[in-house]
């Protein structure tokens, strides 16, 4: 094993149990000082060491919680995936122990080295270790590809420049990257400007773009236009705290509705189809953000004072159907808005795209401090919504406190299976209602696949309403309150291909590509609730709750699935493909 020691001689060993087991006194438990973790960011000779080790063709895997119970004498090289090692037998051989704790329980001990990436030993203070001792705090991203455990690296914030000028002081690179998903209100949304960046280990960052919309072509009035301008500073060293200053004026989803954004921009150009709503947002903020190497925690703290207002539909170009009209947006809460939100997280996952064990939990709450929100005056036109008025009385929104919390939990069943479950709850946590663009829905293939799109808006889709002067919008545009569970069984078929395995070597393009087709089952249940302020200019009730089952195979991220509802049968059975894995 590369950097790891071997184990001692298995005569030495067996001397060693029999003096013991006479009392003798000669070997005595073998004790090392206490073990203090390495912070800051993993040495890149100790995630080479790991990989090796992990890879040895001599060394056994163990993925998630593991035991070595009392009795039991397990010999040569032991490696733990995401999970906790807890000892109370004898190891002989050296141990490494990957983003999970070390634990050794009453007379178990390890003979032999151990390594701990991402975790501790404990207890630290008289561990029955007989070689070197080693731990650092900063985990470690790796991915299971085959039979071989592999780097994974985290996504780069910007796109590759292709362009860059050394200023010596720092680095100019012009910019060009996506605002946004291809969408009916701005068509293609493009950034393009400049990043400024210094050196050293706490760099300051300056990014000012121009940002332009494809939906009304080369014409640049100021509806095609916008920008957004930032300037950051790294804090701690090694990218562990960050806070800056944002100056915005840009279209915004009111949410991504589970669909990233290749996926809704791939049904918008191609189906005329676009999934999401949106409104125009203008502004600035500021923020501080941590980011601890030593803890799967991340932190941000932001205050923002902006301008609402409605994102029009302007038809950009779509490869079928040019004639259809686009499904109307809601009315849009409009005027000024300062708000205060808190952010935390906590990711354990062992993989960021294809995670087989570990937890992800967001909590995001988000307080309006100040601001004038109203709905703009509108007259009824739909037949369902007859008497419906919105007036500068009846519009106004009280402040309110809003919450997002998304707890998720990855669990590796077996070598090739995996059950992930997920728990979404989201709106307003003080009782008033939400203005448009922070309510919630559910249906759809971004969270119950089995229900229409919208089924969970609380009645706010039941009709139409003439704004002033605009285009006809729907009264709202879903709850103030969802919740969601989802549960997916997810397995490998027996069989695989790769490029050439046969003869490739590792640094072929062959070696990164293997196709291994998938199955999986799911289901899920979600409701949502409506907080009228007046019956008279809120339609909006309560959503009943919709459950649905389905089945699917998988390719990579690549999936086709079947859906069924299983109550409120709005639909039969639905087939859809996705780009992305459902969570």
């Amino acid at each position: 094993m590369s950097g790891i020691p071997p184990h001692p001689g298995r005569t030495l060993l067996l001397v060693a149990a029999v003096l013991a087991t006479l009392g003798t006194g000669l070997f005595p438990r073998p004790l090392q000082a206490q073990v203090t973790p390495v912070g800051g960011a993993l040495p890149q000779e100790v995630r080479q060491e790991a990989f090796d080790f992990l890879n040895d063709p001599g060394t056994l895997r163990a993925a998630g919680g593991t035991r070595i119970p009392a009795g039991t004498r397990l010999t040569g090289a032991l490696g733990v995936l995401g999970g906790e090692l807890s000892v109370a037998g004898v190891v002989e051989g050296p141990v490494l122990v990957v983003n999970g704790d070390l634990s050794l329980v009453g007379e178990g001990r390890i003979e032999g080295s151990v390594l701990i990436i991402g975790g501790r030993l404990l207890p630290a203070d008289e561990p029955a270790v007989s070689g070197p001792i080693r731990a650092y705090t900063a985990p470690l991203r790796f991915r299971i590809r085959g039979d071989r455990i592999e780097p994974e690296e985290l996504p780069a914030r910007d796109l590759a420049p292709f362009l860059q000028a050394d200023l010596g002081f720092a680095t100019l690179r012009p910019t060009i990257r996506s605002a946004g998903n291809y969408n009916r209100t701005e068509g293609l949304p493009l950034y393009v400007g400049s990043v400024l960046r210094s050196g050293g280990r706490n760099p300051t960052e300056v990014e000012a773009y121009g940002l332009w919309r494809s939906a009304s072509g080369l014409e640049l009035d100021r509806e095609n236009l916008g920008y957004r301008f930032s300037i950051s500073q790294d804090l701690g060293g090694s990218g562990e705290g960050r806070m800056g200053l944002i100056l915005h004026s840009e279209t915004r989803p009111i949410e991504s509705r589970g669909i990233g954004n290749p996926e809704a921009s791939f049904t918008t150009f191609f189906l005329r189809r676009d999934f999401r709503d949106y409104f125009e947002a203008s502004g600035w903020s500021t923020f501080l953000e941590l980011n601890p190497l030593d803890r799967p925690l991340r932190a941000r703290i932001e205050y923002r004072e902006e301008n609402h207002g409605p994102a029009q539909i302007r038809n950009p170009w779509t490869l079928r159907d040019q004639e259809a009209p686009w499904r109307p947006q809601p009315l849009i809460a409009e005027g000024p808005v300062r708000t205060l939100a808190l952010g935390i997280a906590m990711d354990t996952r062992d993989d960021l795209s294809e995670p087989s064990t570990g937890w992800l939990a967001e909590a995001d709450l988000r307080r309006r401090v100040g601001g004038g929100l109203q709905l703009p005056e509108a007259t009824t036109v739909s037949e369902n919504l007859m008497g419906l008025n919105f007036d500068e009385d009846s519009a106004l929104y009280p402040l309110a406190t809003d919450l997002t919390f998304d707890l998720r939990r990855y669990n590796r069943l077996g070598p090739n299976t995996r059950l992930n479950v997920r728990l979404l709850l989201a709106g307003s946590v003080d009782g008033n209602p939400l203005p448009p663009q922070f309510q919630r829905t559910l249906g759809g293939e971004g969270s119950l696949p089995g229900h229409r799109r919208f089924s969970v808006d609380c009645n706010a889709r039941a009709g139409l309403v003439d704004k002033l002067g605009g285009e006809q919008r729907h009264p709202a545009y879903g709850c103030d309150r969802v919740g969601l569970f989802q549960a997916e069984l997810h397995g490998y078929l027996p069989f695989s291909w790769q490029p050439n395995a046969e003869n490739r070597t590792d640094w072929e393009l062959g070696s990164q590509v293997l196709l291994q087709p998938g199955w999986t089952v799911f289901g899920g249940i979600g409701g949502g609730r409506a907080l009228p302020r007046d019956s008279l200019t809120d339609p909006r009730t309560n959503s009943p709750l919709r459950a649905d089952i389905g089945a699917g195979l998988t390719l990579g991220s690549l999936g086709m699935y079947w859906a069924y509802p299983l109550n409120r049968r709005d639909r039969g059975l639905n087939f859809f493909m996705r780009l992305e894995r459902r969570f």
